[in-house]
């Protein structure tokens, strides 16, 4: 189904059956058109992890292999895809008129294809909570992907809305067709800078090529490049313009991390003054071969490769590659580049003598911006923003 057809479909509620079939989860069973080889965190609400066997595969993650973080559970997804397939955006806030625009409109307006990373601002959890635990999904370092977003700018559709802006909105804030179901549960939404929003956000209808599945939040979904997953509304439905953040609680305190350091364990009662919304993304880089505690064959040369991103905001200049445990480092190849917030994909060779050996990597930007060697310094409550160096261990053989 091409993309006008899907958002006249959308906008007639003709797909809610097809849309609503994708998404069925059975306790510990895998939703349909999803890898076997997703590992399942939870089932309701559904959350699933990327192995590196998937993540290695190819520089642009399938739709079938790409993690899936819901706040919301399982047995309400039918619901809320019957709210969003609804085939209308709500406008509404400090502008000089709210409105309900189509999304069957949308197909009249330009289109644009963004290639991105989309990663859960959790990702390495595990990482930070060896030196204290910590609450929430366990990550270890598959909440990540690489793939191609598709729909229409915001700033082309804020245009073709018809609405007048007041000058004092500075926020937009999302919220999707999703419902909390326990008394205890919040309705998720994210406030994000209007500037950030007007600048690259998209209203997203397509994920790699096709219509966007409904696991992952078709049929709209809000994206905005180089920031974390968490400000990725789902199932989208509404839009405010505000002139200050949200007050939900996955606005604060959820998704922020302090301004200050504080020591693992410690807790902390956030403002928006004391600290950071988890938006942009920290640099970072991958090491997919070899594997961590693979054996190699002892002196034969043998290909060392990964990836490496950041927020978008500077170009990736390089990626060093450390034998010695951070004495000394060599550069690697770096890949074209497929977008300012796409995976950039490096590679190198190595040889080593018999033994066990460390290979820690790391990622430069034209900032200057570079991953730290110790992660563990900048703790956080939620786990939030892990970007340290990698460090692997291989036994030559």
């Amino acid at each position: 189904m091409d993309r006008r057809s899907f958002l006249a479909a959308s906008a007639a509620g003709l797909a809610l059956s097809q849309v609503s079939n994708a998404v069925e989860v059975q306790p510990q069973a895998m939703p349909t058109g999803k890898d076997l080889g997703l590992k399942i965190i939870a089932s309701d609400p559904l959350v699933l992890e990327t192995p590196d066997s998937l993540l290695a595969a190819s520089r642009v993650t399938p739709s079938s292999a790409l993690f899936v973080r819901n706040h919301h559970g399982a047995k309400h997804l039918e619901g809320m895809h019957s709210r969003a397939m609804i085939g209308e955006l709500e406008l509404s806030g400090l502008v000089d008129k709210p409105i309900r625009f189509p999304l069957a409109d949308l197909a009249n307006l330009p289109t644009t294809e963004v290639e991105m990373v989309l990663q859960c601002s959790g990702n390495f959890r595990f990482q930070f909570s060896k030196l204290s635990p910590i609450k929430g999904t366990p990550w270890n370092k598959g909440a990540i992907g690489n793939v191609r977003f598709a729909g229409v700018r915001i700033a082309d559709f804020l245009k073709a809305s018809g609405v007048t802006l007041s000058k004092d909105a500075k926020y937009l804030t999302a919220e999707g067709a999703d419902q909390p179901e326990k008394a205890e549960q919040i309705d998720y939404e994210k406030s994000i800078p209007l500037d950030i929003a007007i600048a690259r956000g998209i209203l997203a209808t397509e994920l790699n090529g096709t219509a966007l599945p409904a696991v992952h939040g078709g049929p709209l979904r809000l994206v905005i490049p180089g920031y974390y997953g968490n400000v990725q509304v789902k199932w989208l439905t509404k839009l405010r313009l505000e002139v200050s953040e949200s007050s939900n609680f996955f606005q604060i305190p959820d998704y922020r991390t302090p301004k200050q350091r504080i020591e693992p364990g410690a807790s902390v009662v956030y403002t928006f003054d004391n600290s950071d919304p988890n938006f942009d993304m920290k640099i970072n880089s991958r090491i997919f071969a070899p594997q961590d505690g693979s054996m190699i064959a002892t002196g034969k040369m043998i290909e060392v490769r990964g990836v490496a991103w950041n927020d978008g905001s500077a170009s990736l200049i390089a990626v060093e590659l450390s034998k010695d445990q951070g004495a000394t480092w060599s550069s690697t190849r770096l890949a074209a580049s497929a977008g300012p917030y796409a995976f950039r994909e490096w590679s190198t060779t190595a040889q080593f003598e018999k033994g066990e050996h460390s290979l820690w990597i790391r990622a430069v930007d034209a900032l200057g911006r570079i991953q730290p060697i110790e992660g563990g310094l900048f703790w956080n409550p939620g786990g939030y923003g892990w970007n340290a160096i990698e460090k692997i261990r291989v036994t030559a053989v």
